[in-house]
């Protein structure tokens, strides 16, 4: 029994429900994080900056990790909590809407760039970070000055955590759909030989159709 076998439809929506419970739990983790950062740093971001020359991050490089959170994680992810618990209830059925292939396909492509997008953040948040505290003069000022370290670095689990959890949702969304043959490049059904265009011969040629015997004897051939 493959692992295929094992993902059936109320343990796979079991699974979406839980993850997507962690993901918008971890989502106050980074922009929450985040927005604290900026505060500590006189609502400047503190990522990439040099406090020995003075100069300061992007506020892009703080905004991004918070844009991507609020809109994946919070606010497309209580949508999809949402319906996925009224049809857990029985309150909805999978003739509705968002239940079709093409829904199906949709939320798949969207959980696929959430990931990639909330991938990037972390990149940047833990990125940033290890560029303001580089240096010998910068290490110590993350060390003992800085005020915005612990919320750093509370973001940058947020969206590390959020980061796999939107890659195993994106597995197991894509392999569902493709076991099921609703991905379009991948689907493709097992043809057999078509009624009444006759039997394919061992060569890969056609043979020909069978003749019916005639039921009149009248009609039989005389020699």
């Amino acid at each position: 029994m493959g692992i295929l076998d094992l993902l059936n439809e109320p343990l796979l929506l079991r699974l979406r429900i839980v993850t997507y419970a962690v993901l918008i739990f971890f989502s106050f983790f980074i922009f929450i994080g985040a927005a604290v950062m900026k505060d500590k740093f006189e609502f400047k971001c503190p990522l990439y900056s040099d406090v020995r020359t003075g100069q300061d991050g992007t506020v892009s490089s703080c905004n991004y990790p918070m844009a991507i959170a609020i809109i994946f994680q919070l606010l497309y992810l209580l949508f999809r909590v949402a319906i996925l618990i009224l049809f857990f209830l029985g309150k909805f059925n999978k003739d509705m809407f968002f239940f079709s292939d093409v829904m199906e396909l949709v939320f798949e492509i969207i959980d696929c760039i959430a990931f990639f997008l909330t991938f990037i953040g972390a990149c940047i948040l833990s990125a940033g970070h290890n560029s303001a505290c580089d240096g010998q003069y910068n290490e110590y000022y993350c060390d003992h000055v800085a005020d915005w370290i612990s919320p750093s670095r509370a973001a940058q689990a947020g969206a590390w955590i959020s980061t796999f959890a939107w890659l195993f949702i994106a597995i197991v969304g894509f392999l569902t759909l493709m076991r099921a043959g609703k991905i379009p490049c991948l689907a493709g059904g097992v043809s057999g030989p078509s009624a009444g265009s006759g039997q394919a011969a061992p060569d890969g040629g056609q043979n020909p159709p069978m003749q019916t015997p005639p039921n009149n004897p009248d009609d039989m051939p005389k020699y």
